[in-house]
């Protein structure tokens, strides 16, 4: 039978007051107090403190008090790693910080987290699942990383972020729920890549019927209705999905949708017009419902298109030679809603959402295998 402890590294329910782990507590907490309470100039003092803490310490890593973490022996810290004033850090499961790593004040790191079921909770029973944060990451003043979190390399997340979701190498995210705003191609990008993948965007599903489509993923997978586009008509994106000729005609609704505790985002598509009408597809566009595409996040998507079209046994979703990535053309706040009323009062997350869309390059193919795919640059979720 598993200790409390092995639970807990294992993010299975574990009783957080297990006699082991607080005892293990209070002897972290004596070590933060009495590092806590040290000068600036007794930097020795507060390495040997640390070295006694963390579970590795890398070389040269400053702390300043004060500082405040659960157990200590759950710490990964690489080498030059700064942490500001009044940083936190519930280390319940493996936290690990990369190589010159900085926090600035205030950054708090939640690795345990508490089931939603209250009679759980009522039982003194908690989960933790682990944290990772890469090389060369700022994190900005007041930010909060949840549990399970991956932040990648050379990235920097914005003051008073709360990431809930994993970020990926070489960016730019702000917000609530942190999200991607800016990706660091130029600077930081990994070379020899054929195609730079950033992240897993969607899986598309064509319904009949939008509302109909969301209740019944609703209720199958618990799904969260995030946002949705009613009777939406774009000539980029109508163009991206290979409507070359009159794009201005296409019509559709588009509903996003998160499945919780994964990284799953559903795209539901209930076109308007065309109805019947061959949209280059294999397919007539809603002579079938079903999964459509899978989309990935790519950074290079116009040599990435380059180099698809030289692939065997693919087919783009539109032969003609002006085929190729179209950008979304510009669309206003009107035009989309949130689920949530919060999010649908906010006026500047809808002015931000709208400026990503607009900025998003999309195209299409079709591999060997029947499986449609997509490549996008510029979207967040």
């Amino acid at each position: 039978m598993k200790t409390e402890k092995e639970k807990m590294l294992s993010n299975e329910l574990y009783n957080h007051k297990d006699a082991e782990l607080t005892k293990e507590r209070n002897h972290a907490y004596e070590l933060t107090l009495r590092y806590n309470q040290t000068k600036d100039d007794e930097t020795e003092l507060r390495t040997s403190i640390l070295q006694q803490l963390a579970g590795k310490l890398g070389n040269n890593v400053v702390i300043k008090p004060p500082f405040q973490c659960d157990y200590g022996y759950n710490l990964i810290l690489g080498d030059n790693v700064f942490m500001n004033y009044g940083c936190s850090i519930l280390d319940c499961n493996v936290v690990e910080i990369g190589n010159n790593v900085l926090m600035a004040p205030n950054v708090q790191i939640y690795a345990a987290y508490h089931p939603t079921d209250h009679t759980l909770r009522l039982k003194d029973l908690e989960y933790a699942d682990r944290v990772k944060i890469g090389d060369n990451t700022w994190i900005g003043g007041g930010s909060i990383i949840l549990n399970g979190v991956t932040i990648g390399k050379n990235t920097v997340i914005g003051a008073g972020s709360v990431v809930t979701k994993d970020i990926p190498d070489n960016v730019v995210a702000v917000g609530n729920p942190c999200r991607v705003i800016k990706r660091l191609d130029k600077e930081n990008v990994e070379n020899g890549k054929r195609l730079k993948f950033t992240d897993f965007a969607h899986i598309n599903i064509v319904v009949d019927d939008i509302d109909e489509g969301i209740k019944y993923y609703e209720q199958l997978l618990e799904a969260k209705p995030i946002q949705i586009f009613r009777e939406f008509s774009n000539i980029g994106f109508a163009k991206a999905a290979g409507f070359l000729e009159h794009p201005e005609l296409v019509k559709l609704s588009i509903a996003f949708m998160e499945i919780p505790g994964t990284k799953l985002t559903l795209e539901l598509m209930e076109y308007y017009e065309p109805v019947t009408t061959d949209a280059k597809h294999r397919e007539d566009v809603n002579k079938i419902n079903g999964v459509r595409h899978v989309a990935l996040e790519i950074q290079n998507i116009d040599e990435a298109f380059k180099d698809i079209k030289t692939c065997p046994d693919i087919t783009l979703i539109n032969p003609s030679e002006q085929y190729g990535p179209y950008k979304i053309d510009d669309i206003t706040a009107d035009e989309v809603q949130f689920f949530e009323a919060d999010m649908e009062a906010d006026g500047n997350i809808k002015k931000q959402l709208c400026q990503t869309i607009s900025n998003t390059y999309y195209f299409y193919f079709i591999d060997k295998y029947g499986v449609q795919w997509e490549f996008e640059q510029g979207h967040d979720y």
